[in-house]
């Protein structure tokens, strides 16, 4: 570890032992109290000098944990989505009558609102959940709430299988966007912990890119699904007992993911401060587990928040579109 260097010198003082234990009483309290960064229990009021060769050590570090660790649960996420796609091909509009036949008319229309309205579900789940679990990864440990509702996703997801009809698929959909919801709030929350402002877009767009990987990975695995030709259930519902093992293994990951650069037990202590000094220069923190109104304001009041809802609500319709139909509009076309 290189050396560190403090950037301010402090005349020392003569402090009686009686007020130096209660100063150290009252500087505890502090940390502990949700009014208060993290990183004051592990960093003084005065920066360090970083040598250039130990932050990028300790970036590294951090990025060979978090990133991969985000990349997989992203593309689970993805996944569990967009295999309803993959369902429909596989005999689930049959199963659960998510196709309505008009014989009244000539020719015969084949009605598919039920699988639009089961599409949207999910996305009803994502803005149900949103704020209430977003209040708990705030308030809470980041590694149990996140990993208790990996978990919980993961059941929801196996539970798929045994739905037997379009409204009980519709209950199913909505409890998985529920659950799911925390994931992308989760995820920017530890980039923000653990990155300055300057790398922050990168790494984002790192764990963002497993959409496009998963889309790879979930093609090979529905691919494989699709030779099956016997066993008792039908070949969706092994796709959904898949997907739902999986986030119950990647559950199990969350609960070690620690709560900032403070409590990062991948780094030594030594590392732990260096990451936390990093973020000093961007004046942003560590983490703070108490939702303040004036940040909330300023939030609200700011208009690239605004420009970045606009931008997502676009993303998302098309990829909700293409997400729920691109395998059966790929189907039609021979």
């Amino acid at each position: 570890m290189g050396p560190i260097r403090s950037a301010q010198t402090i005349e020392p003082k003569a402090i009686p032992p009686e007020k130096r234990l209660q100063s150290d009483r009252e500087d505890r309290q502090s940390t502990q109290s949700l009014d208060k960064d993290e990183a004051t229990a592990i960093v003084s009021d005065h920066a360090l000098e970083l040598e250039k060769s130990v932050e990028n050590r300790v970036r590294r570090k951090i990025d060979m944990f978090l990133i991969p660790t985000m990349w997989i649960g992203y593309g689970l996420v993805y996944y569990d989505k967009a295999i309803l796609g993959s369902a429909v091909l596989f005999g689930m509009t049959q199963d659960l009558n998510l196709s309505v036949v008009d014989r009244s008319r000539t020719p015969p229309t084949t009605s598919t609102d039920r699988l639009s309205w089961a599409t949207s579900m999910f996305y009803f789940g994502m803005l149900a959940g949103l704020y209430p679990l977003t209040f708990l990864l705030q308030r809470f440990s980041m590694g149990r709430v996140l990993g208790g509702i990996v978990l919980l996703w993961g059941l929801v997801a196996m539970l798929t299988a045994a739905v037997t009809s379009w409204q009980g698929l519709f209950v199913q959909r909505f409890f998985l966007g529920f659950v799911e919801s925390i994931m992308p709030t989760a995820f920017m929350c530890i980039i923000a912990s653990y990155y300055t402002q300057k790398e922050q877009a990168l790494r984002q767009s790192w764990w963002f890119s497993a959409t496009g990987g998963w889309t790879i990975i979930g093609g090979a695995l529905n691919y494989g699904f699709a030779q099956i030709t016997g066993g008792s259930l039908k070949r969706w519902q092994y796709i959904y007992l898949l997907a739902g093992a999986l986030t119950v293994l990647y559950g199990c990951i969350c609960f070690t993911i620690p709560n900032s650069a403070v409590s990062a037990w991948f780094l030594t202590p030594e590392e732990r401060v260096v990451a936390v000094e990093r973020l000093r220069k961007g004046q942003t923190g560590v983490r703070c587990q108490k939702v303040k109104s004036s940040q909330l304001r300023e939030a609200l009041l700011d208009w690239k928040i605004w420009i970045t809802a606009f931008m997502m609500a676009g993303a998302y319709t098309v990829n909700g579109a293409v997400s729920g139909f691109g395998p059966l509009i790929v189907s039609t076309f021979g």
